[in-house]
Order: C-alpha cells, then structure tokens, then sequence
C-alpha cells in the first residue's frame, strides 16, 4: 500500500489527458522532462544536469527502451525543448518517429534502418510508469522530502502566506 499520493500524479495525470485528447507533442514534450524533475527532487543543490538526467534514464527505464540510451533521451529532451526537433542524434539512432493511434497498431521499442519507432502513447505511459516506480522507492530520501515543497504544484488552498482560499498553481 502506498501510503500519499505522490506530487507527481498530478502531472502524470496532465500527460494522461493530453495523450487521451490527442496532444501528443505536449506530451512527449512533458513527459521527456520528468527525469529533469526526479534528478533535482532528490539533489542536494535541487538541480538537474545532463549527466544526471542520462544516469536516472539508464537507471530507471530499463526493459521498456532497449533500443536507446541515456543519451538518446537526452538529446531527445533538448531537441524538443530548444529546437523543436528530436535532438542531435549523435548517438544510437538517427532518426525519431512516434507512430501515433490508428486502427489499433502499435510499434513499440524497434528500430528499422536508423530509426527509433515507438507508439507515442505507449512510450509516454511507459516513462510515466518508471517515473511512478522511481517515486515509490525514493520518498523516504531526505532531499526529495526537502525539495517537493518548492516544486511547482497544484496547491488547492493556495500557498500560504503569499495567497491563502483559493487554487493556485505555485
């Protein structure tokens, strides 16, 4: 039995919605930047840096992305995030394609030529789920108690003593 629901459900659950209403960039997009938020959650400094983010992907994501490393991911995350693009590729694949939901088909975790393919739907879900296994076996660590206050969060009384009654995102 888990014993809280973790902070980061709430985002987890926004990634949900926008794959189940068809916003797939927003969700890979969001979903990409989840070990950004899990390196700094348990940090001393709160912080993330390439090599932790590479670190918490090879660590974490396991079976479910045999086909690219760490640093794939990485230059996934700043591709989209600065450029609009799937990274630099530099590393295992040269290419990125997320099949998106049509008929039922799925292909997930392959590569064809140099190219990545993978369901957007289940690579979103599937890096959610190790996000939610990384937070269940790391919410006793000290620093991840310590930085979850200052994370950005639904806060449904608002964040006292800066405005208090009413929703606020903070």
């Amino acid at each position: 039995m888990q014993p809280t629901r973790s902070p980061l459900e709430k985002i987890l659950a926004e990634i949900d919605r926008a794959l189940d209403q068809g916003f797939f960039y927003l969700a890979v997009a969001t979903v990409l930047t989840l070990p950004d938020l899990c390196v700094s959650l348990i940090s001393e400094d709160a912080r993330s840096t390439g090599k932790r983010y590479i670190e918490w992907c090879d660590t974490n994501l396991g079976s479910e992305f045999v086909y690219v490393s760490g640093d794939d991911l990485w230059s996934f995350r700043c591709g989209v995030s600065h450029n609009g693009r799937f990274g630099d590729l530099k590393h295992d694949v040269g290419r990125v394609v997320f099949s998106l939901p049509f008929r039922g088909n799925r292909l997930i975790d392959c590569v064809i030529n140099d190219a990545y393919i993978y369901s957007v739907e289940d690579f979103c879900r599937n890096f959610m789920a190790a996000v939610r296994k990384w937070y269940w076996s790391n919410e006793e660590n000290p620093n991840l108690k310590q930085n979850i206050e200052r994370m950005v969060q639904y806060r449904s009384e608002g964040l006292p003593p800066y405005i208090v009654g009413v929703p606020l995102l903070a």
